[in-house]
């Protein structure tokens, strides 16, 4: 069996038959705040393989129902102001230091990445449902290759994914909905192990017939 290269450059890999490396980085990965998260940021091929492996998400019927915008550079600056004029227009009563705080957010970042649906509601053969289901798997595989590249990431959504003033400002068309921003970075600290979930709490096996 061939796999191909997430690149999109339909280049074909002969894969091991086991790749227990693999399954130790996504048994490893953790979210990153972005207060801890600095420079130096993905590079621009970087960034090409994180779309490449999310676009590998499945997706049933080919909708390809994302899309993903890149802020970095001199552009943080400006999603800096963003966010701050939102903040003000979101919350009249917000003070400098509330306003300052979310231009902080907009900049912190070396790469944002702003993960926006767009799904397609007149199709038969794939629920919506499932479309968003394939937008998760596309944000999972961004920071799964973020982690394997080295860097640190964190999925963020709150009041800013709702925001009109945000949405307008980024380009959100009809029919689209801001769904999240990652926020990627080089970890600035050690990373802390957190617990995880126990398995027997959420996994079980079925044997037959419920009842």
């Amino acid at each position: 069996m061939k796999s191909y290269d997430a690149t999109g450059s339909g280049v074909a890999l002969e894969p091991s038959d086991r790749s227990p490396g693999l399954i130790d980085m996504i048994l490893s990965r953790r979210s990153v705040s972005p207060k801890w998260l600095g420079e130096p940021g993905p590079t621009p091929s970087d960034i090409k393989q994180m779309i490449g492996a999310a676009i590998t998400a499945p997706d049933h019927d080919a909708l390809c129902p994302w899309r993903f915008l890149a802020v970095s550079g001199p552009a943080r600056e400006k999603l800096a102001k963003v966010f701050a004029e939102a903040k003000r227009i979101r919350s009249p009563e917000a003070d400098a230091e509330d306003i300052e705080r979310e231009r902080e957010r907009g900049r912190r970042a070396p790469l944002t990445l702003a993960v926006i649906a767009r799904p397609v509601l007149d199709n038969l053969k794939v629920p919506v449902r499932e479309q968003y289901a394939s937008v998760g798997a596309a944000i999972q595989n961004i920071l799964l290759c973020c982690h394997a590249l080295g860097y640190g990431a964190k999925t963020l959504s709150g009041a800013k994914v709702h925001d009109a003033f945000i949405r307008d400002a980024l380009g959100i068309e009809t029919g689209e909905e801001l769904m999240a921003f990652i926020c990627i970075g080089t970890p600035q600290a050690p990373l802390k192990k957190r617990p995880r979930p126990l398995l027997e709490h959420y996994f079980t096996e079925w044997t037959g017939v419920a009842g």
